[in-house]
């Protein structure tokens, strides 16, 4: 939680079905304030006293609940990567509200096969007073359907959820026995953790390829930054997601103190370092920086702990397209999703999804470009015509003339149908220009022929080239 925010903890926790902060903030709140007068004080008395109903609970999971084996398409193009942030309002000392995240977890075990859920990443605050006990037992029962389905997930320690004023070298805490290492060890996308524990490694396939995730801590030290950077080393052609709790400010999206040093320190310096994430701040933003290599990093804000029932768990999912070189993202509750109609109040109905640009929107990323650098699609050897004619073929004409590109098609030049049914081109200039037509070393990665040609004679009906078949040709004399 970002500091100055204390009247927004406790509107948070009155919505939590608190009657008052006295508890939270006894030398500052009044024993009298009522929830109410917190309501009207944020500007929601309008909301009248549908505000002040007790929502029902989500139903825990039952012990024998069961789901699908959790086995992601790994080669799909099409793949998602949910995102949760600060829980810390639901697990608050005596004020423990598992229900919210459980039915967040289970959206994410019910959906994983359709929505090819690949990972879930939390981004720390997962608990409200600096690492009691009390709190990560219950929020670790929470998490334990998780690992009982075998799904791949990350966690990362914010700032209460342990000593805030500690880096990673704080030694044990609540926090690392109950999602330290020894917890990811049976996970297969678990892929190391830092000497201390706190910073982790995870690695999952999706569209091919290996994407690595790092979880950073609240605050690594020069230690863990080494550690961090050892990690993308051995794997150099991965792209990198990066979540920690803090980099950057809400509203217009810029770096903080501590998250220019990790800019500065290991994010620009990393081309891999594609998608960074973070809670902390609110209201949630996102911009896009350049890195020392000259390429997008988005820089993405995502935390709604001030929102209705301490956030209800809000999950984001992000669903990569590489197919259509986009990542499509949506905010949603699945705790106010999964609720009968007649059952949400005014508020709650609100939470069930958010819009706007800043919760709902596309980023579009052309995958193959932004990823050349570090990990380049092979491009295919030319293969002569012989090895891709097929019995059939009516006709096949390849540009691979060997001319320098940019060297004009001469008016008249032949290129030969290599099927051998003597549909030969032969090139037409309108209106001249020599320019119209030229040779181009372009080429698709799978192309047979590494050329093509270029035409470039503009909008101008007066000025340009085609190519056309003779008279008598197989393929114009066809009806």
């Amino acid at each position: 939680m970002v500091q100055g925010h204390n009247h927004d903890l406790c509107l948070a926790q009155a919505l939590n079905e608190e009657p008052h902060c006295a508890d939270l903030h006894p030398h500052r709140a009044d024993p009298a304030v009522s929830r109410r007068g917190l309501l009207r004080a944020a500007g929601l008395a309008g909301a009248g006293t549908a505000a002040l109903s007790l929502l029902p609970r989500a139903a825990a999971a039952a012990p024998g609940d069961t789901f699908r084996a959790w086995r992601p398409d790994a080669d799909s193009p099409r793949f998602t990567l949910v995102v949760m942030p600060d829980t810390q309002y639901l697990f608050d000392a005596d004020r423990i509200h598992p229900g919210p995240l459980d039915a967040s977890l289970r959206w994410i075990l019910a959906q994983a096969r359709e929505e090819n859920i690949v990972f879930l990443a939390h981004l720390g605050d997962l608990t409200q007073n600096g690492g009691q006990p009390a709190e990560f037992a219950a929020i670790g029962q929470s998490f334990a359907a998780l690992d009982r389905a075998g799904a791949a997930y990350s966690v990362l320690a914010g700032n209460h959820d342990v000593n805030s004023s500690t880096d990673d070298q704080r030694g044990d805490t609540a926090y690392l026995r109950t999602f330290g290492p020894r917890r990811f060890a049976g996970s297969p996308t678990f892929a190391g953790a830092s000497p201390d524990g706190y910073n982790t490694a995870h690695i999952f396939r999706a569209a091919g390829k290996s994407w690595l995730l790092l979880a950073l801590d609240w605050r690594p030290s020069a230690g863990g930054i080494a550690w961090a950077q050892s990690v993308i080393d051995k794997h150099p052609k991965s792209p990198v997601i990066l979540t920690t709790h803090e980099i950057a400010f809400a509203d217009d999206a810029h770096l903080s103190d501590f998250g220019r040093q990790l800019w500065d320190q290991l994010i620009s310096r990393n081309d891999q370092i594609f998608l960074t994430l973070n809670g902390h701040f609110w209201p949630p933003g996102r911009t896009v920086l350049r890195n020392a290599a000259g390429h997008d990093v988005h820089v993405h804000i995502t935390n709604y702990q001030d929102r209705y029932f301490g956030g209800s768990a809000m999950i984001r999912t992000y669903r990569f397209d590489l197919a259509r070189n986009t990542v499509d993202v949506a905010t949603f509750s699945p705790y106010f999703l999964g609720m009968a109609a007649r059952q949400r109040d005014e508020l709650a109905r609100l939470e069930v999804e958010l819009t706007g640009p800043a919760n709902y929107f596309s980023v579009p990323i052309d995958f193959a470009r932004r990823f050349a650098g570090f990990d380049p699609v092979p491009v295919a050897a030319p293969r002569p015509a012989r090895d891709v004619l097929v019995p059939g073929t009516l006709a096949y004409w390849r540009f691979d003339s060997g001319r320098a590109a940019g060297t004009p098609v001469a008016d008249g030049y032949v290129v030969r149908d290599l099927s051998g049914h003597g549909n030969d081109l032969t090139r037409v200039t309108v209106g001249g220009g020599a320019g119209a037509l030229t040779w181009s070393a372009d080429h698709g990665p799978g192309q047979p022929a590494h050329a093509s040609l270029y035409f470039g004679g503009g909008r101008d009906p007066a000025h340009g080239a085609y190519l056309r078949t003779g008279d008598h040709a197989p393929l114009t004399r066809r009806p």
